[in-house]
């Protein structure tokens, strides 16, 4: 006995093909479309399946493919018996049946029913030639319709979504390619299966509740949340549900868009925004970003403690102009009320324009802060701020340390005047200027008269204080442009520059005299010295310092020989 199921939605065909296959001796099953008949096929396996076509829910070339992938069903004996097979002739061949029968008068099933047990005992398969078709002539509506429906099958197979059709009760009677791959079903799989079947996550109880009334309420279109993305299987999706009726029939479309790897990708920004923010906020520099319009973006917990700026005025979004107005009262600017406002356009105009290297911003508070701009390829800007508060007092710290050991190289320790090495200095200096002038200049060298005495009567500490004070009244007697240098013990030298003749030296050495020879009180004490100065002249004497020096003291000791007190001019 052969078994036959037959998948036909019309009742006269169904009623007609059953009796003659029944007169044959053979054991019938029948289902109005093809989802019935994959059920069937749970429990049923036929020697022979006799199907339609065009028929809901599940078609018959659908069915066709679905029979051939299941390994257990694919050696079946497949009839096509369509009323569509005359216009569908060329793509009919494509479904792999063994035999393929146009639909006709009825008084010709008999006919066809022998032909297909003839056919499926002599063993032959995959015949690929229409029978029937004579008198039959190809509807051109029709071909339409079926070019149609193999335009939009070509498009449901080529979507990125995937879409899905059910009954009212939400069992899947249709799956495009998508909708397989992203269920990871094959679609004999899916088609015994309802998509709540596939579906997990926080919303999929709003699912489950809309499908419960769906049917019966006709409910607005479902869509499920994009931030809380239903689960199929690995896959994070967004789901749409619609509900379609017709006649009495009702159908759902489900439409699912794979966002996993959307997700993913946020995943991964938001932890690098994370660890970038964690990143900023560890930075000890205040770092600012602004978009193009000079809105703060980002402000890292350094850049809001340097100005003060709390979370909740910088959640605003506050501009450039904001930032700076938001201590202007505060006591941190130094600039003037009136300027004020000159000074937000030109900060304002100096960011805009760009990149500007960097600056430095002293606080009334005595801060120093170091503050660059850097244009962004978005067109905003990033502003970065150092507290140099600390460098720029070590700077200033090292150059007076640096000024006073340079102070100690070039100056007598007791008097404060230059030593021998600055003196060279200032002679070389004097000389060029000289040159350049045409002017003299005159070396005196001058030795202290009756300075010995005071070292042995009073002791040194008073000698040290006479030193200090015969510093002091030369520098009193002689000009700023001049030199007063302390070369030894009891020795000076002074370098008077801008000299027309020797009777203007000669004055200014009248002068020393007097001023030296002036008594000293010193802790009670009238001490009393002179000096005794030799002169030599640039260039009459000489144009090198140790030349000139070396006559000056000779003339010194001349004078110290007429009796002290003097000066003597050296010799040409």
């Amino acid at each position: 006995m052969n078994k036959v199921l037959i998948v036909e939605n019309n009742p006269t065909i169904v009623q007609l093909v059953s009796h003659f296959f029944k007169s044959e001796g053979c054991d019938i099953r029948s289902a109005d479309d093809g989802l019935q008949a994959i059920n069937i096929l749970d429990t049923f396996i036929p020697d022979i399946l006799f199907t339609d076509i065009i028929m809901p829910k599940i078609s018959g070339d659908e069915l066709c493919r679905i029979v051939r992938q299941i390994p257990r069903l694919k050696d079946i004996f497949i009839v096509i018996y369509s009323a569509v097979a005359c216009e569908d002739e060329k793509q009919i061949f494509d479904l792999e049946a063994d035999l393929y029968i146009a639909k006709g008068p009825h008084d010709t099933i008999k006919n066809h029913i022998h032909h297909v047990l003839d056919q499926f005992r002599s063993g032959k398969r995959r015949e690929n030639i229409l029978h029937g078709a004579k008198n039959l002539y190809p509807r051109a509506i029709t071909k339409e319709l079926l070019v149609s429906r193999r335009h939009h099958h070509t498009i449901l197979e080529n979507l990125v979504e995937a879409v899905i059709e059910m009954d009212g009760t939400g069992q899947i009677v249709q799956a495009n390619r998508a909708a397989q791959e992203l269920l990871d079903c094959e679609m004999a799989t899916l088609l015994s299966s309802r998509l709540t079947d596939h579906l997990a996550g926080p919303e999929s109880n709003l699912v489950e509740q809309w499908f419960a009334l769906a049917a019966a309420e006709r409910l607005p279109p479902f869509q499920s949340s994009y931030d809380r993305p239903l689960w199929a299987g690995k896959h994070q999706v967004v789901l749409k549900l619609v509900g379609i009726a017709e006649r009495d029939e009702f159908f759902i479309v489900a439409i699912l868009r794979d966002v996993t790897a959307h997700k993913l990708i946020e995943e991964k920004l938001v932890k690098t925004v994370h660890e970038f923010n964690a990143v900023m906020e560890s930075i000890g520099y205040g770092i600012l970003f602004m978009d193009s319009d000079l809105r703060a973006r980002i402000g890292n917990r350094a850049f809001r403690d340097m100005w003060g700026i709390s979370d909740e005025f910088f959640a605003t979004s506050p501009t450039l102009r904001d930032l700076i107005n938001f201590n202007r009262y505060n006591g941190i600017y130094t600039i003037p009320e009136e300027k004020f406002d000159e000074y937000l356009d030109e900060r304002e105009a100096s960011v805009r324009k760009g990149g500007c290297g960097p600056t430095e911003f002293h606080r009334k508070d005595g801060l120093v802060y170091q503050y660059q701009c850097v244009a962004l390829p978005d067109g905003g800007r990033m502003l970065t701020y150092f507290d140099i508060t600390k460098h720029k007092n070590t700077q200033a710290q090292l150059a007076k340390t640096l000024e006073e050991v340079h102070e100690l190289a070039n100056r007598d320790p007791l008097t404060g005047l230059p030593n021998s090495r600055l003196l060279q200095e200032r002679f070389f200096s004097t000389i060029a200027m000289a040159q350049r002038k045409g002017w003299k200049v005159a070396i005196m060298f001058i030795d202290l008269d009756g300075f010995k005495g005071v070292n042995d009567i009073y002791g040194h500490m008073v000698g040290d204080m006479v030193l200090k004070i015969v510093g002091q009244r030369l520098l009193q007697i002689v000009r700023k442009t001049d030199t007063v240098a302390r070369i030894g013990g009891d020795e000076f030298l002074v370098i008077q520059t801008e000299v027309n003749d020797n009777a203007a030296v000669a004055k200014v050495a009248d002068k020393i005299l007097h001023h030296l020879a002036v008594p000293f009180d010193l802790a009670g004490n009238e001490i009393k010295i002179g000096a005794s100065i030799g002169i030599a002249i640039y260039p009459t004497n000489g144009d090198n310092i140790q030349l000139l020096v070396k006559k000056a003291d000779n003339a010194m000791y001349k004078a110290k020989g007429r009796g002290k007190q003097s000066y003597t001019f050296a010799a040409d």
